[in-house]
């Protein structure tokens, strides 16, 4: 028996366009759908408070977003009527032959409708014409006479100089030119997937490309479940097509790869030490890092957030915004370790108060060890520029970087248990496998930034102060992690 078709929104179609199974699977089946993550939360979260704040650019409209998703029957309704008048509508939304879409700013100018759709990025993405594009269909199909159509998205040259300026913060970019040559095949592909839809049987599609293009499906756990967990996927930097290539002939495990196959000198090391079980260690190489180092040695590692509209003065959308640091002091090799850390109250800008702590804590001399030193050393640049009282001072201090990663991805030292990574989260375990980042309530650096901008709001006190705990012993593994590491090529030098 055939199944019903089922109305399409935006995101449905969206979803469709990039795997018509992972639409099917929506629909009819989605108790196999992944938990949304912490960190993929927050990326919602934002696009909406996105989308809020760009109301704002058209005051004085009515929001039925309220409606939304619990009776859409009420916002095709309130829609209806409020078309009728002049003041921007917030959500508004449309139908036609099982189609809906619920566009996020409509704007009247010179009595004729203009549509907005509000995008947390800084630029038009290709998906956001062909989302656009079947909002306009729905739109023009319904009866609407639309003038225009834009995406909103935020300017990532703006700086910040007191209140929030919405009209620099923002980019108005219409669409329309780019989206009409695309109504055809809208249509069509709208037609592919009612079909689809209609089928008693979810769609035989493999995995491939588009399980993370444009975006990660949601239903990976599913679809991957016969893939294990370490696999020819995760062969360092082998291309897609090649991963995909190998998959394709039945090749998953490291160990079935043939021995001709072609890879790189590095990936058939990392297939090598899998097949073989071995480690390799260029004691030369490890040699060479290690007699380099200059005592005292200053272990440190930074957090940061990302808040998409910049809540502080000389800072822009989606900068990285440092408020903690973990400092460990080595001043000669088995020497007394001492162990320094700054973390920000989540009052005001941060960037302040932890670059002045970090200057007196990292003295004048002595390497500092990081651990993927273009992160650290890219923060500092960016504090010395919107702070030029402190250039000459992070100047200095990158000049003493030396990064700790360098024996790991240039494998030097390659362990099977590194699994292709060189990722700290990866080499800590391998080689010190009695530290582990399992058991801490924070455990990697994006639940870290979502957490530290969480307190800007919070007002439960212990759940302040568990939070930020919880962030001093995350920052502090850091660095502890890199000591140990040390320890370890120096053991094997």
């Amino acid at each position: 028996m055939k199944k019903r078709s089922y109305n399409l929104s935006k995101s449905a179609f969206i979803k469709g366009l990039q795997c018509h199974k992972s639409l099917y699977l929506k629909k009819y089946h989605p108790e196999l759908e992944d938990e949304i993550s912490e960190s993929q939360q927050a990326i919602f979260d934002k696009g909406t408070n996105i989308g809020i704040l760009a109301q704002q650019l058209f005051p004085g409209g009515t929001d039925l977003g309220g409606y939304i998703p619990h009776n859409f029957l009420e916002v095709f309704k309130q829609t209806d009527q409020l078309i009728l008048g002049e003041a921007p509508i917030y959500e508004a939304g449309f139908s036609y032959d099982n189609l809906l879409c619920f566009i996020d700013i409509m704007e009247k100018k010179n009595g004729k409708w203009h549509a907005c759709e509000v995008k947390g990025s800084t630029s038009v993405k290709e998906t956001y014409l062909w989302d656009t594009a079947f909002q306009y269909h729905v739109m023009i199909s319904s009866g609407i006479e639309l003038e225009d159509i834009s995406v909103v998205y935020l300017n990532n040259q703006y700086v910040r100089n007191g209140e929030l300026d919405l009209h620099e913060l923002f980019t108005i970019e219409s669409v329309k030119d780019q989206i009409l040559p695309l109504l055809p095949k809208v249509k069509e592909y709208i037609k592919q997937m009612k079909g689809m839809l209609e089928d008693d049987t979810s769609p035989s599609i493999s995995i491939g490309p588009q399980c993370s293009n444009p975006y990660p499906c949601s239903f990976m756990g599913h679809c991957w479940k016969d893939v294990p967990e370490y696999s020819i996927f995760n062969i360092s930097r082998l291309s897609e097509d090649k991963k995909f290539d190998l998959y394709e002939k039945g090749i998953i495990k490291l160990s079935d790869i043939p021995d001709d196959y072609p890879l790189s000198s590095n990936q058939q090391l990392q297939v090598l030490a899998e097949k073989n079980g071995e480690s390799i260690i260029d004691k030369t190489e490890i040699n060479t890092f290690l007699n380099k180092l200059k005592y005292p040695l200053y272990f440190l590692d930074f957090e940061t957030f990302q808040p998409s509209v910049p809540m502080f003065d000389q800072s822009r959308p989606f900068q990285q915004i440092c408020f903690q640091y973990s400092l460990h002091i080595l001043d000669k090799p088995n020497g007394k370790l001492i162990h320094k850390e700054f973390l920000a109250e989540a009052k005001d800008d941060p960037r302040l108060s932890f670059i002045r702590q970090l200057i007196q804590d990292i003295g004048k001399e002595g390497d500092i060890i990081v651990y993927n030193k273009g992160f650290e050393t890219a923060r500092l640049n960016e504090i010395g520029s919107d702070f030029p009282e402190y250039q000459n001072q992070t100047n200095e201090i990158n000049q003493r970087v030396v990064d700790l990663m360098d024996p790991f991805s240039k494998k030097h030292y390659y362990t099977p248990e590194m699994k292709g990574s060189y990722s700290i989260k990866k080499v800590l375990p391998a080689l010190v496998p009695e530290l582990s980042y399992k058991n801490l309530n924070i455990n990697e650096g994006g639940s870290a930034s979502i957490a530290f901008e969480s307190l800007y709001n919070e007002t439960d006190e212990h759940k302040i102060k568990q939070t930020r705990d919880d962030l001093l012993a995350y920052c502090k593994l850091d660095t502890l992690a890199m000591v140990e590491i040390l320890k370890v090529l120096y053991g094997n030098s």
